[in-house]
């Protein structure tokens, strides 16, 4: 059996074509007025979101400085924002990346270490605002409860419901503070048993 060829005659590319048939030094001059255009355009782009940015954390700085104090948050704060990073971090990792981490429970392992490693280092660099969000928190309530048990602070307490709501705050916030310490420590044993 004979086999047919088929030929295929694409269509010309109708802007190389008018481009070749151009003067040389009209398409050198199109050319770089387009690029100078595109690159006219990323610029201005560049700047204008460099501007924004600046000005986002400016404002950012502004409000920070307004209730921060000058010292660090406190590393708890910091590991438990690197903590919250980290799971939002591993939900981005869904998908078929088996390629990048490998297959079962090793994949799994390895793109949680990744995703813990990733979330350190946004903590330590400044992380997303939640440990200074927390720390100012924190001053304010310590202000509030030493303000509270001032014996020179007006006699306005000795209101029996208030007194309970405030006790129930307090129980409260300290059941909060043993599950963050929990969840640190479970996180310490991790991190020594990784390194071990």
């Amino acid at each position: 059996m004979r086999q047919q060829s088929m030929a295929i005659s694409p269509p010309s590319d109708l802007i190389l074509d008018v481009a070749m048939a151009a003067d040389p030094d009209t398409l050198r001059a199109s050319v770089e007025k387009l690029r100078s255009i595109a690159s006219a355009r990323v610029a201005a782009q560049m700047q204008l979101s460099r501007d924004n940015f600046s000005s986002m954390q400016q404002t950012g700085l502004a409000i920070d400085s307004a209730g921060k104090s000058s010292e660090a948050p406190n590393p708890s704060f910091k590991k438990f924002e690197a903590f919250m990073l980290q799971s939002f971090i591993e939900s981005m990792f869904t998908g078929d990346n088996q390629a990048v981490f490998g297959q079962g429970v090793a994949g799994d392992y390895w793109k949680s270490m990744m995703a813990e490693a990733i979330a350190n280092k946004m903590s330590d660099a400044g992380g997303i605002g939640v440990a200074r969000m927390l720390q100012v928190q924190s001053e304010k309530k310590a202000k509030s409860e030493a303000a509270i048990y001032d014996p020179a602070t007006p006699a306005i307490f000795n209101d029996q419901n208030h007194i309970h709501e405030r006790d129930s705050n307090v129980i409260l916030y300290q059941i909060e503070r043993q599950l963050i310490q929990k969840q640190l420590k479970a996180t310490e044993n991790v991190e020594e048993t990784r390194q071990s």
